[in-house]
């Protein structure tokens, strides 16, 4: 076993997460807590990822009875233990970040500061590689989907012990900044070597971190430092905007502040940003307007979106009026009522900065009927084979993030097509779309069809027609 501890040392030197002169402190660190004696031996196993070196480590422990539970939950618990040996303390992190970012630029800070994240293993990279990622081509132009098999189900006993426990209440959730270097415990994911880099923004401290399950490239997320819930607002499309003038090349957006239409998480207030061109990026424009000095587009996409080009200032005006507008909007006769018991009109703002500034404002309604108790503006129950989860910012933007399951559901659905026997339960309307005879591969049909069937989710969601969305753009623009 010391092979694979001289291994996982040689690793983090190579990265440079430590020296030369930390690798006796990081031995004895690491036999004290691997319950190991010291061996003079210098094999060592080389390694391209921790886990590598550390999943064997930890079967050993529990095969001498050292711990009592070998999950992979339980293994990622200690795994980020064993990592924070080689992390740096949040305030030199900090320094770095900022040396890089005076010195050389936010892009150079903010590629080191990802790699970091990768090198700790913060940032699942073996488990990312693993989902699935294909393009469909559609109405709306190519559409991105994956799989998502990276984040580890739970196992039956981690979610009788979850359900045992006690309610957490610190930290308030998994965003807040206390997170940091948090240990951990049944029902909590441990934070041991997440790094936050703390922002100024015109509301106030906010911090930047990336995540954990990277759904794109640089997948980041900047949270308030104070635990208050989701908002979008004037100061959302600042904030945002201010935000893609500081990082070079990354967009942000913001998932919404009502449930249905948004986000799995409205207790804190958060953005998403990261380096990546969506697909909604690409989107053809169907009709366009120019008001004072900004360029107004409507998009040809499945969700109602408009796009606003522009100086910062003149696109924030003009997006607080399209919101106000938009808050205040009720139109019975297609089922839009802003107001019930409470509110229901919201937005899903994404902003870049290119040869000018933009700002997409999806309209988004969270309704409910008896005939659509999960939201007339969500995912219809013909889609929910393949999503029925909440449509947020990443997937408005054109990128699935499907269920794990669907490979296993998928693989039978192919089967299915080609010995014309009956498809998994539930996927009987599914697979009577995928017409015949076959032009393709049986899976890569069945692929393409699920693909499609996002995209007629993505359309559920959409609130207004063209002609009503131009009408409900031209109305705001005459006023």
């Amino acid at each position: 076993m010391i092979k694979y501890i001289h291994g996982l040392i040689n690793y983090a030197l190579r990265k440079e997460l430590i020296k030369k002169e930390d690798y006796n402190y990081c031995y004895n660190q690491l036999i004290y807590f691997f319950k190991l004696k010291h061996k003079d031996e210098f094999d060592e196993v080389v390694i391209n990822f921790p886990e590598e070196a550390i999943f064997p480590l930890l079967d050993d422990l529990y095969e001498r009875k050292h711990i009592k539970d070998n999950s992979i939950q339980y293994k990622d618990f200690l795994l980020s233990k064993v990592m924070n040996i080689f992390a740096d303390k949040p305030s030199i992190v900090i320094n770095k970040f900022e040396e890089l970012s005076k010195q050389k630029g936010i892009k150079t800070a903010t590629d080191w500061f990802y790699q970091y994240m990768k090198d700790l293993d913060y940032i699942k990279t073996t488990r990312i590689s693993k989902n699935v990622f294909y393009t469909v081509d559609t109405k709306y132009g190519e559409v991105e989907i994956t799989i998502n098999v990276s984040k580890p189900e739970l196992d039956p006993k981690t979610i009788q012990k979850r359900a045992k426990a006690e309610a957490v209440s610190y930290p308030k959730c998994v965003l807040c900044p206390e997170n940091e270097g948090f240990a951990g415990n049944i029902s909590r994911d441990s934070r041991d070597t997440i790094r936050l880099i703390p922002l100024k923004l015109s509301d106030g401290d906010w911090y930047f971190q990336y995540s954990p399950y990277s759904y794109y490239n640089e997948h980041a997320i900047v949270l308030t430092k104070e635990h208050t819930p989701m908002s979008v607002t004037k100061q959302t499309f600042i904030n945002l905007l201010d935000l893609v003038s500081m990082f070079d090349g990354y967009f942000f957006g913001s998932n919404t502040d009502l449930p249905i239409v948004g986000g799995s998480i409205l207790s804190h207030n958060h953005y998403q940003g990261g380096l990546y061109t969506f697909p909604i990026e690409k989107a053809k424009v169907i009709k366009s307007f120019n008001y004072k000095n900004v360029i107004v587009e409507v998009l040809k996409w499945p969700l109602s979106t408009i796009r606003l080009k522009g100086d910062k200032k003149d696109i924030i005006e003009l997006g607080d009026k399209i919101l106000n507008k938009w808050l205040n909007y009720s139109n019975p006769s297609i089922n839009i009522y802003n107001f019930t018991d409470k509110r229901h009109n919201t937005v899903t703002p994404i902003a870049r900065k290119k040869a000018t500034y933009e700002l997409d404002i999806v309209l988004r309604n969270n309704l409910t009927t008896e005939a659509y108790p999960l939201g007339i503006y969500h995912p219809h129950e013909d889609v929910w084979p393949i999503k029925k989860e909440n449509i947020g910012l990443i997937e408005v933007s054109g990128l699935a993030i499907l269920p794990k399951r669907l490979i296993e559901q998928l693989q039978e659905c192919a089967q299915a097509l080609e010995e014309n026997t009956p498809p998994p339960k539930g996927f009987e309307d599914f697979i009577k779309k995928i017409s015949k005879p076959l032009t393709k591969e049986p899976l890569e049909m069945v692929y393409e069809q699920a693909g499609l069937t996002f995209v007629k989710g993505l359309e559920d969601c959409g609130v207004l027609s063209i002609n009503n969305l131009i009408m409900f753009v031209e109305e705001i623009l005459n006023e």
